[in-house]
């Protein structure tokens, strides 16, 4: 309520103040019941000015809360401008600095799939390929030297090729061929990795059969197998410099002659004796002391196993069976499964192993001539001039020291 109502309630109540008294006047003038229903007038009109006065403090305090809800007013319509103004910038950085933001992101995510595409090629490209070459030339480095130190320590001991000295023209023989045994070993003997992958198959023969004898185990080739495989097996080699490559490989090699190793050996203490490669340097004689002493040193149910050139193919048994200067004479399988049951071994089975590659053989690729009686006939003697030329090299016997049989 404003001002000016007050003033004018102020104005009524001073001309109703004078009234009162005129009235009063009166009164003293009137009767009693006049005077009576004059106060009664007077108490009304004094609870009327007492509610006036209470309606002028509910009107102060109205005009107070219409002045604070103004304020109120005022301060919300300026939260509605920095509202405004918030938004505002919220959308500037929504189109332009968001924007941006995301832009690097993908720049960045970009970048990241970039390298992550080349960590992945170097992975599984790149590392294996060069690991694989690292490990093939470690491996050939290793090689290398292992057989540049057998060849040292072959000249610095002048040593000749191991050979029976039965008669003074083998001694001579043996003395004559030292300048040229380190070329004879690699050149004969083959690739180390070769042998092993060929010796893999005579693992199933005799890992039941431990510990295992391997004579004349050159550099070891075997025995590195069977150790792998958790056999037991030690070796015999008479070549000096092929012992010291063994033992530098932790082999168990000993460096002795073949028929004094076994004689050393007690009867029956041996589960296999391996021989690859070995029977054909010995003389008749000779052959059937070792074949006799292998029998005694294996258990019984042991096993023998060798290996040695195959005569029955022409082209090994002609001419690269003599390649070999130590050899003495092509052993037949026939002739050596004589030799084992003259010694009381008995012969299990023969193998062919090693033929040629098929691409040296007559009828390569499986060629064939027309139909035809004559050209039958020659295809069969194709067929069998492969097999006397073309066919295994290698043959291997497996005897067997009969259960219940002494020494």
């Amino acid at each position: 309520m404003s001002g000016s109502g007050r003033e004018r309630r102020s104005t009524e109540r001073n001309a109703e103040g004078s009234h009162h008294g005129v009235m009063r006047a009166l009164a003293a003038m009137l009767p009693w019941r006049l005077a009576r229903e004059i106060d009664q007038l007077r108490e009304r009109q004094e609870r009327l000015d007492r509610d006036e006065l209470r309606l002028d403090a509910v009107e102060s305090r109205l005009d107070a809360l219409g002045e604070a809800l103004g304020e109120s007013g005022r301060r919300q319509d300026s939260s509605e401008g920095t509202l405004r103004t918030l938004q505002e910038v919220l959308e500037s950085i929504n189109t332009v600095r968001l924007s941006a933001f995301d832009q690097r992101i993908d720049h960045m995510e970009a970048g990241l799939n970039e390298a992550t595409g080349e960590v992945l090629r170097l992975r599984d490209g790149l590392i294996p390929s060069a690991e694989g070459r690292w490990n093939a030339l470690f491996e050939r480095l290793a090689l290398e030297l292992e057989e540049t130190a057998s060849l040292v320590e072959r000249m610095l001991a002048s040593e000749p090729l191991p050979v029976a000295e039965s008669s003074e023209v083998e001694r001579d023989l043996a003395h004559g061929l030292a300048k040229i045994q380190p070329l004879l070993v690699q050149a004969f003997r083959g690739a180390e990795a070769e042998i092993s992958h060929r010796m893999e198959s005579v693992l199933p023969m005799i890992e039941e059969h431990a510990p295992v004898l391997d004579l004349g185990c050159g550099r070891g080739e075997l025995l590195l197998l069977l150790r792998e495989a958790g056999i037991e097996a030690r070796g015999i080699e008479s070549d000096a410099a092929l012992v010291q490559g063994a033992v530098r490989r932790g082999l168990e090699v000993d460096h002795a002659d073949v028929l004094d190793a076994l004689e050393a050996c007690e009867g029956g203490s041996v589960g296999a004796v391996t021989a690859f490669h070995l029977f054909e340097h010995f003389s008749g004689a000779l052959l059937s002391e070792v074949l006799n002493q292998c029998r005694r040193v294996l258990c019984p149910g042991g096993v023998l196993v060798a290996e040695c050139p195959n005569p029955h193919n022409l082209r090994v048994g002609a001419s690269l069976f003599w390649q070999d200067p130590t050899h003495v004479r092509p052993l037949l399988p026939e002739t050596l499964s004589l030799f084992l049951e003259a010694s009381g071994l008995s012969v299990g089975n023969i193998e062919y192993l090693h033929p040629f590659p098929e691409d040296q053989h007559l009828a390569a690729g499986g060629t064939s001539h027309a139909d035809g009686a004559n050209d039958h006939r020659i295809d069969r003697l194709e067929s069998r001039l492969d097999e006397l030329l073309h066919g295994p090299r290698d043959f291997r016997v497996l005897a067997v020291k009969e259960q219940g049989s002494g020494n």
